[in-house]
């Protein structure tokens, strides 16, 4: 067994990987569909994007009102948020640094090289100019340390904790995202006859999902039909269903359970999870609420991150 030290490092450099490059894609798409779209009739709202980061009590304590900026500041740059990309690139190296002699030698030169990347913005520039040439930086960082990890690390148990790294962290914030926007869309539809789905398109886009529903569906942009493919898609990479099978699949690695059976808490509760998305339709989830569901989903990610937590690593997560 992989010591809990290095497991614990592996999996947090994966999930603080994750969480930068999931918030830069959010980010960098609805900032510029938010100024694009600042003349329609449903309100112009940045407020979301704070709690799709799962955020907002934190962005209170520093700002009296979301903007384009204060919202770019805080998901981006703010050091003494925890969760802002640069703060995430910077804990993963941390993590990273800790374990250089259980990682490839290109693993730690790409993390390393993209912090002082990062670090090396200026976010005055940054802020004035718009989130695009820095969010890109990000996201092709991170598919560079996917890619990196994947050719370079054995596939072994380190392997398996950067995986369910990974894929619980893009769970997580694929259910705050769906969720977060049906609210939106739930509440502009009271004040505005024929609500725009625009904000759809920039879900989809947000997840690198835009080309794949239209070869899914063949038909304009449904809420319904975009909350379909988000949550139970069995081969779309940022889809709920697929990131609990890689899940599921890493855990049965680790312990060795073959499959109808379960060696621990977090592989139970994963499996639960991944029972309701394999056999639920979409039209069962609406009849049951989809706020109430999503809630749900997210409630199972965070008790799965503490099992794994206490099952491998020998004490409570934290975020």
């Amino acid at each position: 067994m992989m010591l809990s030290r290095i497991a614990d490092s592996l999996f947090w450099l994966a999930r603080y990987m994750e969480r930068a490059e999931d918030t830069a894609r959010i980010l960098d798409v609805n900032y510029h569909m938010l100024l694009e779209r600042s003349d329609q009739p449903y309100r112009l709202r940045w407020d979301p994007l704070i709690i799709m980061a799962g955020e907002e009590a934190r962005f209170r304590q520093f700002y009296q009102e979301a903007s384009a900026q204060t919202v770019y500041e805080f998901l981006a740059f703010r050091p003494d948020n925890p969760n802002s990309i640069v703060a995430c690139i910077a804990r993963a190296r941390e993590n990273a640094r800790t374990i250089r002699d259980r990682i490839s030698r290109e693993m730690w030169e790409d993390i390393n090289g993209l912090y002082h990347s990062v670090t090396g913005f200026n976010p005055a520039e940054e802020i004035s100019g718009g989130p695009h040439r820095f969010c890109n930086a990000v996201r092709f960082g991170s598919h560079r340390f996917h890619g990196v990890a994947d050719a370079t690390l054995p596939h072994d148990e380190g392997w398996q904790f950067l995986k369910i790294g990974w894929s619980l962290e893009r769970a997580e914030m694929t259910t705050r995202l769906v969720d977060v926007q049906y609210q939106q869309l739930l509440e502009t539809s009271a004040t505005v006859a024929a609500p725009s789905h625009h904000q759809w398109m920039a879900v989809l886009k947000s997840v690198g999902a835009f080309e794949a529903y239209h070869r899914q569906y063949h038909s304009p942009i449904e809420p319904e039909r975009v909350a379909e493919m988000l949550i139970l898609h069995p081969l779309h990479p940022r889809s709920i269903r697929f990131s609990a099978t890689e899940i599921q699949a890493g855990l049965r690695a680790i312990s060795g359970t073959n499959p109808g059976n379960y060696a621990n808490e977090a592989e139970r509760l994963i499996g639960k999870v991944l029972e309701s998305l394999r056999y639920d339709t979409i039209e069962d989830i609406f009849n049951r609420g989809l706020h109430a569901y999503l809630q749900y989903l997210m409630n199972m990610c965070r008790a799965i991150g503490a099992d794994i937590a206490h099952t491998y690593f020998y004490y409570g997560a934290t975020a």
